[in-house]
């Protein structure tokens, strides 16, 4: 994360992230600027809390992002599989070129759902089947994000006690800060008084 002061502001910090070629800097920016006027830092401190969060949250959002894709891209894969055990040896064109061609056509062509839908249906299944192979087929690499997912949540959790920890330690020096100022000023119209009432 490379951290830049605006001309315009130096009291704003911006923070350019690590984005993959697939984002929109843009959509980054509208996150990270929505997060921060729901925390509302204060000062500098807190601003790179907040974008240190910004990046751990869009980090979670991306690697969500990569469980689906990883699921979806299964899909296919696990229906061949699904078709392998339900279609006999022998037909017109053969399994291996049947089940090719219905697992390609199940995407986007509404015939081949519904034929797909009514074999999986003469076995007792239906759809679900699908996506529960493809999560089998997934498994290792669905763990291995899990744990990423984890890992940055623990960061993110960090970050934000880190805000309220700040946050605590400040207001109580504030407080103390006060505190000693009405004290210091108490002490000054003591004296002042003392003074004047001798000076009489």
């Amino acid at each position: 994360m490379r951290l830049q002061v605006e001309d315009q502001d130096p009291q704003r910090l911006l923070f350019t992230p690590f984005l993959l070629t697939t984002e929109s800097a843009a959509e980054f920016r509208s996150f990270q600027t929505a997060l921060a006027l729901e925390m509302k830092p204060r000062g500098m401190i807190e601003q790179m809390y907040v974008a240190d969060i910004a990046n751990l949250s869009w980090d979670v959002l991306r690697l969500r992002r990569c469980k689906a894709a990883i699921i979806n891209a299964a899909c296919q894969r696990a229906l061949q599989t699904l078709l392998h055990q339900i279609l006999p040896a022998s037909g017109p064109i053969g399994r291996a070129g049947q089940v090719e061609t219905l697992a390609n056509n199940w995407f986007t062509d509404a015939a081949a759902r519904r034929e797909v839908s009514a074999l999986l249906k003469s076995r007792n299944l239906d759809e679900s089947a699908i996506e529960a192979e493809a999560y089998r087929r997934s498994f290792k690499d669905l763990e291995t994000l899990e744990r990423m997912l984890t890992l940055l949540e623990v960061r993110r959790t960090k970050a934000l006690a880190f805000i309220a920890e700040y946050r605590g330690d400040l207001a109580a020096r504030l407080r103390q800060g006060a505190d000693r100022v009405i004290e210091s000023a108490d002490v000054l119209r003591l004296e002042d008084a003392s003074a004047k009432k001798s000076a009489a």
